[in-house]
């Protein structure tokens, strides 16, 4: 730090690709992983924690921003999300919310840009010229198997897999909210964008195309390209007047249903395709299961279950928890079914499986999960304002 250099060592990094989605024999399905010298990593931790407490203690952060953040996540962001909607269509609006997908975003953040942007931040000193060594001159290979590539320079983009990355990236993304003025409500996991604003005048359609307009300009100023293919327009409300929006003069796709951070949100906020998704899901991981574990220790298919079956019905379950009868049923069936095949216990009762087990209901522990993050709102061990939420008496 004295001497504001990094080791050469410290700038190489070893690619490991992990699959995201979609065909595993098409490249862009992967998510490039730099794995980094440990050394590096714990400097890295030290720069990173120091640097963020500076930031939240300035408020230099935006709030609408959930992603790599301490007391905010997935479930903190769509909760805010779904409430403003919810609350539009209690008071007869619609809502029209766009959503934006940047193109390779950690890998393609300008370095000479993203220096000037933490310069504005007030960071200077060693500390910059330190950054400034971190990114120039980094190398990289790729691993598959146990085969490697020859080395590469990296001329752009912040290494993901890294400590220091992600705190790089929300700086560079941070003043996107600012440029799309009060008017319109923003969130940002990372680099997952939404726009949306309350449709009650044709006045907003345009408020959001003005927006979307700032939005094109900023993209192209700040090389951070857009993938205007995959953005698109969900308009949510029965009544909504299905308005279309278009990014520097190319149209965007309107759809009914869209995943948003891995919940599928359809038009109407009910959820109930999000529900038969998951438990189509758990059925077949259930099955699966039973299938390729040769043991039939009931313990032991259980614990199974629990890492690898449960985790799919209860993400962000506060979120869409449901209040049908036939939804709750259809979630606890995965369950109900999977414990009625385990050894020593297709006789009994669901509730006795569960006694015998020592587990609960997924009912029982989505209601268990609803409490704790209300607790966590009340006490403000998240960044889930009380007051938008409860009415404390």
């Amino acid at each position: 730090m004295q001497s504001s250099t990094v080791p050469e060592i410290w700038k190489t990094a070893v690619v490991t690709p992990v699959h995201k989605k979609g065909l595993t024999s098409d490249v862009n399905n992967y998510r490039p992983i730099s794995l980094t010298c440990i050394c590096c990593k714990l400097m890295e931790t030290i720069i990173k924690q120091k640097t963020l407490d500076y930031l939240l203690s300035s408020n230099l952060i935006s709030k609408h921003q959930h992603g790599f953040l301490s007391k905010r996540s997935t479930c903190s962001q769509l909760l805010e999300c779904v409430d403003d909607w919810t609350l539009a269509l209690h008071n007869r609006y619609s809502v029209d919310v766009v959503y934006v997908d940047f193109s390779k975003a950690f890998d393609s953040v300008s370095h000479s840009k993203l220096l000037h942007k933490l310069e504005s931040f007030d960071i200077g000193g060693k500390l910059l010229l330190w950054i400034r060594d971190y990114l120039n001159n980094r190398i990289q290979c790729v691993k598959v198997g146990n085969c490697f590539s020859n080395y590469a320079s990296v001329g752009s983009g912040v290494p993901q897999g890294s400590v220091l990355g992600p705190l790089l990236f929300l700086l560079f993304i941070n003043d996107i909210c600012d440029i799309l003025g009060d008017f319109l409500s923003v969130k940002l996991f990372a680099d997952d964008l939404k726009v949306y604003v309350d449709i009650d005048s044709m006045d907003k359609t345009v408020r959001l195309q003005n927006g979307l307009d700032k939005l094109g300009e900023w993209s192209e100023i700040w090389q951070l390209n857009l993938s205007i293919n995959k953005c698109l327009t969900l308009h949510v409300g029965e009544q909504n007047p299905m308005s279309s929006y278009c990014i520097r003069g190319l149209q965007l796709a309107n759809v009914t249903e869209t995943v948003d951070l891995g919940i599928l949100v359809d038009t109407r906020l009910r959820f109930d395709k999000h529900v038969c998704n998951i438990v189509h899901k758990a059925h077949q991981w259930a099955a699966l299961i039973k299938r390729c574990f040769r043991t039939r220790d009931a313990n032991v298919l259980m614990k199974a279950f629990t890492v690898y079956v449960r985790p799919l019905l209860e993400y962000c379950s506060p979120v869409w928890n449901p209040q049908y009868v036939c939804h709750i049923s259809n979630i606890e069936s995965v369950q109900r079914r999977f414990t009625k095949h385990l050894t020593g216990l297709k006789n009994n009762t669901y509730i006795t499986r569960l006694s015998k087990l020592n587990v609960d209901s997924l009912e029982l522990r989505r209601l268990k999960s609803d409490l704790t993050l209300v607790y966590c709102i009340v006490h403000g061990l998240t960044i889930l304002d009380c007051s938008q939420f409860f009415y404390v008496i």
